[in-house]
């Protein structure tokens, strides 16, 4: 991410919160008013599953390019899906369910015409893919802290 990204889901909490990898490093806040932030700098692949062989990406597509933010269609959602889906180990204020709605309302919001296909198979298959994928990355699911006035 070449700048931190803000997406305002329904999702209200109690407190804000900020969750860091194994290392210390924020990448997700989620704040009491319901807004998402994803830090800049983060990475992630888009939908998956994807991989590369002889040159070739073989996987999910990430769909036609968004006239309005000139990234693909599934850009954000897969982006916010994944931050999400990396911290609920860590004791991520929102179930699976949510994490996954977020998914289907951001792909709503660019008009993406395959976005109930996707919503499907993230419910469908996030259950398998999920597990596998840390192991792969060798994430443990970070921390999660409150944020004050402080931090």
């Amino acid at each position: 991410m070449p700048e931190n990204y803000i997406w305002q889901s329904p999702y209200k909490q109690d407190k804000n919160w900020a969750f860091q990898d194994d290392h210390g490093i924020t990448w997700l806040r989620l704040m009491q008013d319901g807004r998402v932030e994803i830090m800049k700098g983060y990475a992630w692949d888009g939908c998956t599953p994807k991989f590369c062989f002889l040159d070739i990406l073989f996987g999910i597509p990430d769909g036609a390019v968004d006239s309005a933010t000139g990234k693909p269609k599934t850009y954000y959602a897969s982006l916010v899906h994944d931050a999400l889906c990396q911290f609920q180990p860590a004791d991520l204020p929102l179930n699976r369910t949510q994490v996954d709605k977020c998914f289907l309302l951001l792909m709503q919001e660019t008009n993406f015409r395959l976005r109930y296909i996707y919503y499907a198979a993230a419910r469908i298959f996030g259950w398998f893919t999920q597990p596998v994928t840390r192991k792969i990355r060798k994430v443990h699911g970070g921390r999660r802290i409150e944020l004050t006035q402080k931090n």
